[in-house]
């Protein structure tokens, strides 16, 4: 009987970076599932100092407090239901928020509900006075609303003492700030950048986008459609930097016009179209649709996903110094996380890129498969009908 010839230690090891490709990708792709259940969400909290109390002003998405409390089985949320159900509001938030100032802790008194609405999304206003012990020099938030359902949930928080702004988002990896009355714009550049990192990395469509932009990067596309390895990795990278920094770009066109109240589309809206995005991406690694230049589709599609960016921004009540600090530390972020990304799966693609069957089957197969996620996506968030 004549055995296999054992496999050389260079295939071996290409065949191991391609099953970690491959895992990597399905560990994507099943890390996206849990958000069709529940899109990802922010809530916008305002804190005013004064003497010795606190005025609050927090908004939370209607959709989230139907996940977490129910408010009505259809899902179509009237203010009679938000009304009705104002007890277990209160109940539900206030024990997931503590002040602490002035020696203590801050005891918030009768909410005012009230009910709002942002991009075509509906938010419940709570309004509240929380009284503190002592004169309010020092204040201390912990949050945690949220968290235990969905963890990618953020809080963005202003904090206004007299003519000082501080900005500062809370998450479950970091819940609790403590904040005065002299602020730095330093500390507003840390903790939104640190915002646009976090929005790509716990992103699933994001991710996702990138991923499937970043599959032929370490290949070229002749005239019938079909992918060449390129020779060098030096310039191919330098060409992924370009459509990366081209997204960065035109999405933060559409942040800053969000963020400044110029463009207001429907949340739901804006959700299809990122799904129809990861689709034609998809769909153009296996059949040539798209402009050969990947840069313009990265520009184009950009614009998209910008509006996107912009929902875990809101409306920021910031002057226009520390609002110029916050969009482009947000973007510096998002750029940042981008490159780190593309910095990892590249040499890993152009190790892999002269490998029988990469471009032949795997662009195609891990395209496909994203497309059919996307899909999914688009029916869930938009038709509902998943």
């Amino acid at each position: 009987m004549i055995g296999s010839a054992p496999m050389p230690d260079a295939a071996r090891a290409l065949h191991h970076l391609l099953r970690l490709q491959v895992g990597v990708l399905c560990l994507l792709i099943v890390l996206s599932v849990p958000a069709f259940a529940h899109s990802s969400s922010s809530s916008y909290l305002t804190v005013v100092k004064d003497t010795d109390k606190l005025s609050v002003q927090w908004e939370i998405a209607l959709r989230d407090l139907d996940y977490a409390i129910g408010l009505n089985p259809t899902g179509r949320i009237t203010w009679g239901d938000l009304r009705a159900r104002a007890p277990a509001i209160a109940s539900y938030t206030l024990p997931r928020l503590r002040l602490d100032a002035g020696g203590g802790r801050c005891r918030p008194g009768p909410v005012t509900l009230l009910a709002d609405e942002r991009g075509g999304t509906g938010y419940a206003v709570l309004r509240f006075i929380a009284r503190c012990p002592g004169q309010v020099h020092q204040v201390g938030i912990a949050y945690s609303l949220m968290f235990d359902l969905d963890p990618q949930h953020r809080a963005l928080l202003d904090f206004i003492a007299g003519p000082s702004f501080h900005v500062a988002v809370l998450s479950p990896d970091r819940p609790r700030v403590a904040l005065d009355a002299d602020v730095g714009l330093g500390r507003t550049f840390f903790d939104f950048g640190r915002v646009g990192v976090d929005h790509i990395l716990s992103g699933p469509d994001h991710l996702l986008f990138i991923a499937i932009l970043l599959f032929p990067a370490m290949f070229r596309r002749v005239n019938a459609g079909a992918w060449l390895p390129v020779r060098r990795f030096f310039p191919a990278f330098l060409e992924t930097t370009k459509i990366l920094s081209a997204f960065t770009i035109a999405h933060a066109i559409t942040v800053t016009a969000a963020v400044l109240g110029w463009v207001n589309v429907p949340s739901r809206l804006i959700e299809g179209a990122i799904a129809l995005t990861i689709v034609a991406t998809a769909l153009d690694n296996i059949v040539p649709i798209l402009p050969r230049r990947r840069w313009t589709i990265a520009f184009g599609f950009g614009l998209i996903h910008g509006m996107g960016f912009a929902a875990a921004l809101g409306p920021l009540a910031l002057p226009p110094l520390p609002l110029a600090v916050a969009l482009l530390s947000f973007n510096l972020g998002v750029e940042a996380a981008q490159i780190a990304a593309a910095s990892i799966v590249l040499p890993l693609g152009f190790a892999l890129r002269n490998m029988h069957g990469y471009s032949a089957k795997f662009i195609p197969g891990a395209s496909g498969l994203a497309g059919l996620v996307a899909i999914v996506w688009f029916m869930q968030r938009t038709l509902q009908i998943l």
